[in-house]
């Protein structure tokens, strides 16, 4: 028999998936929380369950109505997306080995399942592209010293969402040899500003108005000597 007045209520379990979402909790602490609510061992076909589903699980076995109430609350909440705070701990936990990157992929992405019906935007432009964008297209290639690297720039103390987004398509040796090409086209007189959008708007989503390094790009105009130093500044590299 369901546990009608369980002290746990509806609201516990909209907080703890709101974390998940977030990034704050990891599914294992996310699953430690659960045990704690109930006896709870997670069966072998659940390892690749998408963790909201043993969170309604769990609270179906508290109290079969708090499922709708849960719903409803993760639906309407404007809260519920991926954070900088939350990329730096899901990231800590894959560099530590407390999940998998498969763990990590699976909490970044969970916005693009399409039964998933929370409307919750990115007040970060990096975080957005790091979740909607690299995750996405490049998780087969991404090793664990781009997720240090990624780590590193999340914690820039800094903290200029532009410049991080930039640093983050410069992770990988394609991106860095194609921004010294199209980069040293233009400062060579070869490209126009308009020609040069072409490329900014295409990997990094701006034009060379919003581009964070568009002054010191300006400022080495015909020394191409002078770009590896940009591009070595522009990818946060040691």
């Amino acid at each position: 028999m369901k546990n009608e007045m369980s002290p746990v209520t509806y609201t516990y379990f909209v907080t703890l998936l709101k974390a998940y979402l977030r990034g704050t909790k990891t599914r294992q602490e996310l699953i430690e929380e659960l045990r704690g609510v109930t006896p709870w061992e997670e069966k072998e076909e659940n390892i690749h369950t998408e963790v909201s589903r043993l969170l309604f699980q769990v609270a179906n076995e508290v109290n079969e109505n708090f499922y709708q109430d849960i719903v409803s609350a993760i639906t309407h909440a404007t809260d519920t997306a991926p954070t900088r705070e939350g990329v730096i701990h899901q990231l800590e936990a894959v560099l530590t080995g407390f999940i998998t990157p498969e763990q990590l992929y699976q909490w970044a992405t969970w916005h693009n399942e399409p039964d998933m019906d929370a409307v919750s935007f990115f007040n970060d432009i990096a975080v957005d592209y790091f979740c909607t964008q690299l995750l996405p297209a490049s998780f087969e290639e991404l090793a664990l010293t781009d997720y240090k690297q990624a780590l590193k720039i999340f914690q820039s103390p800094h903290h200029d969402s532009l410049k991080d987004k930039v640093a983050l398509v410069l992770l990988s040796q394609k991106e860095r040899q194609r921004f010294l090409f199209y980069l040293g086209d233009y400062i060579q007189g070869h490209s126009s500003p308009e020609q040069l959008d072409v490329y900014l708007l295409h990997k990094f989503g701006m034009d060379h108005h919003s581009f964070p390094y568009m002054s010191a790009l300006s400022a080495m105009m015909h020394e191409p000597a002078k770009l590896p130093a940009l591009l070595h500044m522009a990818a946060m590299s040691e």
